[in-house]
């Protein structure tokens, strides 16, 4: 039996939305929700579509998804990493991985076969938060 991975995603718009495009492909991933401030953005249409929950608090999110595997986090919001950081810290949570953006920008470029790196457009982000 094949493992699947379950995927929570915080950030729906440049860089969150072609990642999201790129994981619905694959049957061993398992989207649990994407959230988003802005319920319009690309990614939260398409997650919608997809019949995905949806949430505009990042934080709801991650306290829904409490079993997720990889956290992606790509809202440029860098006090949010703290408060999830926080937050797994005190429902002692040492399952979730928290995916930086600077790991979605090379997925996304890898799964486009693009030659460079796909741009930042959240410089400040880095490291682990």
């Amino acid at each position: 039996m094949s493992q699947i991975l379950s995927i929570a995603l915080i950030g729906a718009g440049r860089t969150g939305t072609p990642l999201l495009q790129d994981l619905l492909k694959y049957d061993y991933i398992n989207i649990l929700g994407v959230a988003d401030v802005d319920a319009q953005s690309p990614g939260m249409q398409l997650a919608a579509e997809q019949k995905i929950p949806c949430f505009t608090d990042p934080m709801a999110l991650v306290k829904a998804a409490e079993q997720v595997d990889i956290l992606v986090e790509v809202s440029g919001d860098l006090q949010l990493k703290e408060r999830i950081k926080s937050h797994y810290e005190e429902t002692n949570n040492r399952k979730t991985l928290i995916m930086h953006d600077l790991i979605a920008r090379l997925l996304i470029s890898l799964c486009s076969g693009s030659s460079e790196l796909t741009a930042s457009f959240h410089p400040e982000d880095q490291g682990i938060g």
